[in-house]
């Protein structure tokens, strides 16, 4: 058995690195053509079983008793069926692991969502994302569909049934923020809320130029916080999702922010891996940033190295990787979140201790903090 493993392991198809976090794109094919997306929405492409079957297997192989398989497109609906044998087979192989599986998707809900659909997905147990930018004007300036037309009045009719079905505590949006719309984030935020979402993940995009609207980036991201704070006190709660991260984590945190293995890991339809977020500001060059793939498995650099804080191998894994200055733009907003996001649930963990409803709210992110 244990040679077994270590051929496995120089053949970088088991890994000694945890991985909580993976991302597979099953298809490539989406009926929206944001602006900020840049995978290749024609291409046709669809991930092979065998890309499957090795990535899961790959990720389960990992240290780590929770593990969590996310599920992209394109548009993942567009392959529901697809959606149910990866579901299906991942559960199978997380309990022959003995792994603690969830599974989660993310959709534009640019297209109508059957019932039967989400009431598998509730059955499975998944998380449910809808990649939304705000309110309807900013929402629809970039989330346009292939005639231009912007798809906020497509989306809204999903949204109570992804309620009903799916549940608020496993539902969040994924708000987009684009450096023209950064100055609208607590509104768009809200916007969100009043739809009827929970858990809202700030999403800073990258690949467009941020360095005149980067200052913004912090005063209107506490403008959120505070805003969430001040609902908590009226037993109003509202997650940042990645306020939730530390809960789920604890010592492990410095695991999330250092090594890409442990949360940064995609793959594409063609089996190819790599780091978040290459594909979204590059599509092409996904081939060039590859870390290897399900099929050849890892690239010998990553195969046998193992994670040490002190390590300066470990410092500087990625500072060659990330080049292409399109993927560097947006770094430091997306650094800030996290920080700000982080020290927002510590200081309401603080509260907790003598503040009944803080303690309410801290309750209540340790429960969905799975979702993060």
């Amino acid at each position: 058995m244990l040679e077994s493993y270590e051929a496995s392991l120089d053949a970088g198809l088991t890994t000694n690195k945890e991985i909580r976090r993976f991302k597979i794109a099953i298809n490539t094919a989406c009926p929206l053509r944001c602006e900020y997306c840049f995978i290749d929405k024609d291409s046709g492409e669809v991930v092979p079983w065998a890309v499957v079957q090795s990535l899961v297997r790959f990720m389960l192989s990992s240290p780590g008793q929770v593990k969590k398989l996310l599920i992209y497109g394109g548009e993942p609906f567009l392959k529901f069926e697809l959606v149910r044998e990866v579901a299906l087979f991942a559960r199978s192989e997380a309990v022959k692991a003995g792994k603690d599986l969830d599974l989660s998707i993310c959709t534009s809900a640019a297209l109508p969502l059957k019932v039967g659909w989400l009431e598998f997905l509730a059955e499975q147990r998944f998380f449910l994302s809808v990649s939304m930018d705000g309110d309807e004007e900013t929402h629809d300036k970039r989330r346009v569909d292939t005639a231009g037309k912007g798809s906020w009045k497509r989306m809204l009719p999903n949204l109570p049934l992804v309620f009903d079905t799916i549940g608020k505590r496993r539902a969040m949006a994924i708000q987009c923020v684009h450096p023209d719309n950064v100055e609208k984030m607590l509104s768009n935020f809200q916007t969100l809320v009043g739809l009827g979402f929970e858990n809202v993940e700030v999403e800073v995009i990258h690949g467009f130029e941020w360095v005149n609207k980067k200052h913004l980036f912090r005063p209107m991201m506490q403008k959120v916080l505070d805003w969430a704070w001040a609902e908590a006190q009226e037993g109003r709660f509202r997650f940042v999702v990645c306020s939730l991260v530390p809960l789920m984590l604890k010592e492990g945190i410095l695991l999330e922010d250092m090594c890409p293995f442990h949360s940064s890991m995609e793959c594409y339809p063609d089996g190819k891996y790599s780091f978040y977020p290459f594909a979204f500001v590059d599509w092409e060059g996904r081939k060039r940033s590859a870390v290897g793939g399900a099929v050849d498995g890892v690239a010998e650099r990553w195969r046998h190295c193992s994670f040490d804080k002190d390590s300066d191998t470990c410092k500087n894994c990625t500072s060659e990787y990330y080049r292409n200055p399109m993927v560097n733009e947006g770094n430091d907003p997306y650094r800030w979140r996290t920080e700000m996001a982080r020290a927002f649930m510590d200081k309401v963990a603080l509260a907790a201790r003598s503040d009944a409803r803080m303690k309410d709210y801290l309750r209540e992110a340790v429960i969905r903090c799975r979702i993060s």
